[in-house]
């Protein structure tokens, strides 16, 4: 029998479709996804025409307003979860920019956290290797470093989302990493199964809609053609199709109409999936509030703390400017060296 929080949790991410009814959020993720996708085919124009490295600029311009239509979605549905009024697109789009540079920052963190510990594992892994007792050390560290690792990969499946939660809440990159930290340290299992349930109520929808969908297209595709008809048999039109050309120019124009059905199939297709990746940041949103709810954000200040240290021990062997050495000179009246400070010189007494 199912308790009465997992029946709240289930409930609770039912919700996710509410993000369906979030217009500004669903125009400016379609935006960014179309502008990302234009701007990355432009970005291999650029490449044949301009040089390689002109390709790679638009094709960094393009992954940024692609990456800043999704954030700025993601504030807008927080927007939406806190009952607040939506702002405006445009400042969306602002904030999606800003939220983009602090997610690949916190990313870029987390990142550098796991390689550091991947090499720390593998410099502990050497001592299996000493002769005579290197089984004793393989006993004793090769469990305990499956955990450290499994708890890594847990971080980064699990932990990314909450991540992108917290920035779209307005953390820091150290606040949004220590936030998704704690919430995987605390909570893991309650985590990973409401993302698990998450999945479960969004991917059965999902399938269903756009299998459905993949299925209509291609008939749809055929009738457009001229290929065949939804009733079975042929085209009740494709007599027209040899009128007035041959059998390549009919060919032809069957391509024709082929490419801009299926262009337009597509275009339908993405609206679709981007219709349930609303959904699934919605979802993303209640998991994070839900997970959140009563924790401590202590990482953060562990992190936090863990900076400081380390700019100040930076900070002290840091190399000190010394202040360079005042040149001596000579008298113009008889040339005898005399020191910086000296008033007069000490061979026929002319003034400094």
């Amino acid at each position: 029998m199912m308790t009465e929080k997992t029946v709240n949790n289930i409930g609770l991410l039912v919700r996710s479709f509410e993000g369906l009814r979030n217009g500004r959020a669903f125009l400016l993720l379609s935006c960014g996804v179309v502008a990302g996708g234009t701007l990355i085919a432009a970005a291999g124009n650029a490449a044949q025409t301009v040089g390689w490295l002109g390709g790679l600029l638009v094709a960094v311009i393009a992954l940024v307003v692609y990456l800043a239509g999704i954030n700025g979605a993601g504030l807008l549905l927080v927007d939406q979860a806190d009952n607040r009024p939506g702002r405006g697109v445009g400042a969306a789009f602002m904030g999606g920019l800003h939220a983009t540079v602090t997610v690949f920052l916190a990313l870029t963190l987390l990142t550098l956290g796991v390689v550091v510990i991947e090499v720390a594992l593998y410099l502990l892994s050497l001592l299996a290797h000493v002769p005579g007792i290197g089984p004793v050390f393989a006993f004793l560290f090769a469990g305990p470093s499956a955990v450290v690792l499994a708890f890594c990969y847990g971080l980064l499946v699990i932990g990314v989302p909450l991540l992108l939660v917290a920035v779209w809440r307005g953390e820091s990159a150290l606040g949004a990493l220590g936030r998704a930290i704690d919430i995987v340290l605390k909570r893991p299992l309650e985590a990973l199964l409401n993302f698990l349930l998450l999945g479960l109520i969004v991917a059965p929808v999902a399938v269903f809609v756009i299998g459905l969908f993949t299925f209509t297209s291609t008939t749809t595709v055929a009738i457009y053609a001229g290929r065949g008809s939804m009733f079975g048999g042929g085209n009740p039109y494709s007599a027209f199709d040899g009128f007035g050309g041959g059998l390549m120019a009919t060919a032809m124009d069957s391509l024709q109409r082929a490419g801009a059905a299926t262009a337009s199939v597509g275009f339908v297709m993405l609206i679709l999936i981007a219709l349930f990746v609303l959904v699934g940041m919605f979802g993303y949103v209640m998991v994070y509030d839900s997970l959140g709810a009563g924790i401590d954000s202590r990482a953060e200040g562990r992190l936090r703390g863990g900076v400081s240290q380390l700019k100040k021990k930076m900070e002290q062997h840091r190399p000190q400017a010394t202040p360079a050495p005042v040149p001596a000179e000579n008298c113009m009246r008889c040339g005898t060296r005399r020191a910086p400070d000296d008033q007069f010189c000490g061979e026929c007494g002319q003034p400094a």
